[in-house]
């Protein structure tokens, strides 16, 4: 019976191991952050959606807590901080520890591999949950000191907004001319983002370009100060005078994320790691406006049809999707829906602000399985550091 029960076992060791290396690496990351995206955001887009949702195709769920160093309740820079570095700061802090000191993000940790690496936002750049992957500051306040700090990046691919804080600058510096000196071409409009092939490149978009604005919110400049800066005047030689300016905002975030996988699975000997923030869901979650999270939700569910897209024809990825934290304490009014009735889902909401409530985790690809279960926001990076050194 001995020698039947250690044959057993020395099968199983046998086949567990036979698994393990036929299970494809990770190689890429995707790294999909839903701004203020709790349980109710993503109800409400399981409700008004007829089709299967990417939610619905993800083979392993969990639960991340949310709190910040010195708060229940987190705000976007100690939330993005956490999912970033793996480590809780105070409430404000980006990318830097209760004690100021900066911390080593996943994304530059993905660099050390050989990695390529990209952000891609519907925000500024320079926004606290883009900034805590490669910045570090006390503020998030510190707009002018986050775009230097981005400067210094080595980020391959970047497409988002926030010129302003690129020349716009109490000194006086024109950071685009910063980028360009160091490799990077830097694009000013949607259309030479789209067009480009190169492997190196920052678009900075002007707002409107990149996520719907209520009417009476108005809009941003559509110089944004380009007039003074290197990359416009370079842009200026080159483009046609019957050019006419796409403005996509409502497919921006799908298409740009297109691009930048396209970009970054190039020449992809070592893979890798793209984060993207879906910021304008928190938005909504602050004006207690659910008309405009549930179409919100819609724009972000073609983004991550997209990605799980990827995932299944590069076996070697794994897209980890979540959020920094829960806005407006959303929920299904009871009396505003009811099957088989018409007429959309109405959302009500129990405040204006963040809450302190568990978000969800969505995994796919290899790996997924290690996101299953309830951890902190800071587990989330950990896990993916390991993964992509296996």
């Amino acid at each position: 019976m001995r020698k039947t029960s250690l044959f057993s076992v020395a099968m199983l060791a046998l086949v567990l191991a036979t698994s393990c290396c036929n299970e494809p690496k990770v190689k890429n990351v995707i790294y999909l952050i839903g701004d203020g995206m709790g349980f109710g955001a993503v109800t409400s887009l399981l409700l008004s959606e007829d089709e299967v949702t990417g939610f619905e195709q993800a083979p392993v769920i969990g639960l991340s807590e949310t709190c910040s160093a010195n708060n229940y309740v987190t705000d976007s820079a100690a939330g993005g901080t956490a999912l970033a570095t793996g480590t809780r700061t105070n409430n404000g802090f980006v990318g830097a520890d209760p004690e100021g000191n900066q911390l080593t993000s996943v994304l530059r940790k993905a660099q050390e591999m050989g990695k390529k690496t990209g952000i891609v936002v519907n925000t500024t750049l320079t926004e606290a949950t883009p900034a805590s992957f490669y910045a570090g500051v006390t503020s998030r306040k510190m707009v002018f000191d986050i775009a230097k700090q981005f400067t210094e990046s080595n980020v391959d691919v970047a497409i988002g907004g926030g010129l302003d804080h690129f020349i716009a600058r109490p000194d006086s510096l024109d950071l685009t001319a910063t980028l360009i000196e160091k490799g990077y071409d830097v694009f000013l409009n949607w259309e030479t983002v789209l067009g480009t092939d190169s492997e190196k490149f920052v678009g900075i978009l002007p707002l409107y370009d990149l996520h719907r604005r209520e009417e009476n919110n108005g809009t941003a400049s559509a110089a944004e100060g380009q007039e003074v800066c290197l990359a416009a005047q370079l842009a200026s030689l080159n483009e046609d005078v019957n050019t006419t300016h796409l403005s996509e905002p409502t497919v921006y975030l799908e298409k740009a994320t297109v691009k930048a996988l396209d970009i970054l699975s190039r020449n992809n000997k070592d893979g890798f790691f793209l984060m993207i923030e879906s910021a304008i869901i928190d938005g909504y979650g602050h004006n207690n406006d659910s008309d405009g999270m549930i179409v919100e939700m819609k724009e972000f569910n073609r983004t991550l049809q997209n990605m799980i897209d990827y995932v299944n024809n590069n076996p070697e990825t794994l897209l980890v999707v979540t959020a920094d934290h829960e806005t407006g304490g959303t929920g299904v009014y009871y009396n505003g829906h009811k099957p088989g009735n018409e007429g959309p889902v109405k959302l009500n909401f129990s405040t204006s602000g963040h809450t302190g409530t568990v978000v969800p985790i969505f995994a796919y690809g290899p790996g997924a399985e290690n996101f299953a279960g309830l951890m902190k926001n800071t587990d989330v990076p950990k896990k993916i550091e390991a993964l992509m050194k296996k």
